[in-house]
C-alpha cells in the first residue's frame, strides 16, 4: 500500500452527527444557551407581570376606600370641617309679634283634624264650629310629633288673623306657621282638647298669636309643611 493510501486511511472523516431523531429536531446545547442566556438577568413572564400590576392596583383601591371611610366618619363626627359643605345656620323660628283684630267667624276657612285615637273627635268639633259660622273644609286624621296638648293651629301669613280667632275659641292652643299662600287654617286636635270656649265667653278683642311651644311642631298641614315638621298626608277620621 502506498503512502497516499495510508494517509487516506488515517485521515478518514468522522460521520456527521445526526440533527434529527425519529423525525424530531435535536436541540443542541449551543442553541439552548442562545434561548435562555439573558446575561444574568431573569426576565419576568407576562402572566407574572399582570398579577403584579393587579396586586398593586388592588392595594391602592383598598387604601383609597379606607381613607374615604375614615374621612367620612371624621366629617360626620365634626372632627373635620370641609368649607364647601358648611351651610349657614337657619334663622330660629319665631312667633309672629303682630297684633291682630278678631275677624268674624264667617271669614275664617278651616279644616279640622284628629291626632288622637278618640273616634269622631274631628267631625264632632267641626259640627260645633260650623254652628258658630266657620267655613269647614276637610275633616280627617293627622299625626303630631307631640299630641298631648289641646290643639295646634296652622296657617300661612294670610291666615294669621283667622288663626288668632280660633285661638280665642279653643283655649290652650299653639300656633305654628307654614308656607301656604292662602288664608286656610288647619286645626289639629290633641289629647288635651276638651271642647270649645263657650260662645258668650270668647274674647273678641285684638291680640297676638300664642306660640308656647315651637318644637316639636305639627308633622304636616293641608297645603304646606309646618316649620320644623315632616310632611304627611291626612287620612279619614277614626271611627
Amino acid at each position: 500500500m502506498n503512502n497516499s493510501g495510508r494517509k487516506r486511511g488515517l485521515f478518514k472523516r468522522r460521520p456527521k452527527e445526526p440533527d434529527t431523531l425519529h423525525g424530531q429536531k435535536i436541540v443542541t446545547g449551543e442553541e439552548l444557551r442562545e434561548v435562555f442566556d439573558d446575561g444574568g438577568e431573569a426576565e419576568y413572564l407576562p402572566g407574572y407581570r399582570r398579577r403584579l400590576v393587579h396586586g398593586v392596583v388592588l392595594t391602592v383601591l383598598v387604601a383609597a376606600l379606607i381613607t374615604a371611610v375614615l374621612l367620612a366618619l371624621a366629617i360626620a363626627r365634626g372632627e373635620l370641617k370641609v368649607p364647601f359643605l358648611q351651610t349657614e345656620a337657619a334663622e330660629p323660628v319665631a312667633c309672629p309679634t303682630a297684633v291682630f283684630s278678631y275677624p268674624a267667624n264667617e271669614n275664617v276657612n278651616i279644616s279640622v283634624y284628629n291626632s288622637t285615637n278618640q273616634g269622631g273627635l274631628a267631625s264632632g268639633t267641626a259640627d260645633k264650629l260650623r254652628k258658630r259660622g266657620y267655613t269647614v273644609g276637610q275633616i280627617g286624621n293627622r299625626s303630631l310629633n307631640n299630641n298631648s296638648g289641646t290643639a295646634v293651629i296652622v296657617s300661612g301669613e294670610a291666615g294669621r288673623a283667622g288663626a288668632y280667632n280660633l285661638q280665642q275659641n279653643i283655649k290652650g292652643t299653639e300656633y305654628v306657621a307654614d308656607d301656604r299662600q292662602d288664608d286656610s287654617i288647619d286645626v289639629i286636635l290633641g289629647r288635651g282638647f276638651s271642647g270649645l270656649v263657650p260662645a258668650e265667653k270668647v274674647d273678641e278683642s285684638a291680640g297676638q298669636l300664642s306660640c308656647p311651644r315651637l318644637s316639636p311642631s305639627p308633622t304636616t298641614t293641608g297645603t304646606g309643611t309646618a316649620s320644623g315638621g315632616e310632611s304627611a298626608e291626612p287620612t279619614a277620621e277614626h271611627g
